[in-house]
């Protein structure tokens, strides 16, 4: 019992560290979070840009949406493949790709849909349908979903069969996409570039509103769009974003085992006060080498 414990463990801690990138890297490349209110500000202040935008909710939901479709869709799969004489792990891993491909093929029909419309409702200020953009975009938004989706499908599997929870698959799946969509919008959104944006700027200064649309500043190889960001946040947000996930997960997975469920949830609090301290002297070095922060114009 053990073992089988142990090793549901380590494979929770990985599969939630991959899910924790691939879960960021959809939303940079979809502009779907810290980004979202900014492609939507640029045109109304001159600024025409070609990101692709297919926010059509807040990470939190669109995460566990798709998670617990492609968990339902597996899990209601597993029956029928075991009837063509496959093993148990042999079931579960084609049954998480069918459900993690249907999850990915609704997503890009809701992106699409969203993009195209909330291009449409920027017409006044001029604002164009690039389909290069679109296009280059989608199917590396939808990539990024289908491997998250997988991810934390086979997470709940893990979780249901080797560790034991009582909650069904699909119910496990929602939650670890509420809570990874959740850590996607705080924890990557630190690093997803916003400071590239704003790099011309004063440090700590405050930005007018005037200036809060140059997102399509450009970059190193032309305008800024759905590609380049994830080219950037793949090497710090995304791996930040999927270390905080797997440590949670793992975290709370070998806890439970030696010390109970009031272990885990203690470890966790103590492990927030130690990073705030640490956060607060960080702010105050940042501030004493580069100088107080400055009013922007």
């Amino acid at each position: 019992m053990l073992p089988t414990l142990i090793l549901g463990s380590a494979l929770a801690g990985l599969l939630a560290f991959l899910a924790g990138i691939f879960e960021n890297e959809d939303s940079d490349a979809g502009s779907a979070s810290n980004p979202n209110s900014q492609v939507q500000l640029a045109p109304q202040i001159g600024h025409l840009h070609r990101y692709y935008n297919k926010a059509i909710a807040g990470e939190p939901p669109q995460n566990a949406l798709w998670a617990t479709l492609a968990a339902t869709v597996a899990y209601l799969l597993i029956g029928q493949l075991s009837i063509l004489g496959l093993n148990s792990i042999q079931s579960v891993l084609i049954a998480a790709i069918i459900g993690s491909l249907l999850a990915a093929l609704i997503q890009g029909l809701y992106g699409f849909l969203a993009h195209v419309s909330r291009v449409a409702s920027m017409k006044n200020f001029k604002q164009i349908l690039y389909w290069d953009s679109l296009v280059s975009a989608l199917p590396l938004s939808m990539t990024f979903v289908f491997f998250s989706a997988l991810c934390l499908t086979l997470l709940a599997f893990v979780i249901h069969s080797l560790m034991g929870s009582p909650f069904s698959v699909p119910l496990i799946a929602m939650f670890l996409g509420f809570t990874l969509g959740a850590i996607g919008s705080s924890t990557g959104d630190v690093h997803y570039g916003a400071e590239r944006l704003y790099q011309h700027y004063k440090f700590g200064s405050g930005i007018a509103i005037s200036k809060q649309g140059d997102i399509d500043v450009k970059g190193e190889y032309g305008y800024r769009n759905s590609v380049d960001t994830p080219y950037f946040t793949m090497r710090f947000g995304g791996p930040v974003t999927g270390l905080t996930f797997g440590l949670l997960i793992f975290i709370d997975a070998v806890f439970r085992i030696y010390g109970g469920p009031w272990t885990s949830v203690i470890l966790v609090f103590a492990s927030i006060i130690i990073i705030f301290i640490f956060l607060v002297y960080l702010e105050k070095y940042t501030r004493d080498k580069y100088g107080p922060f400055e009013e922007g114009s």
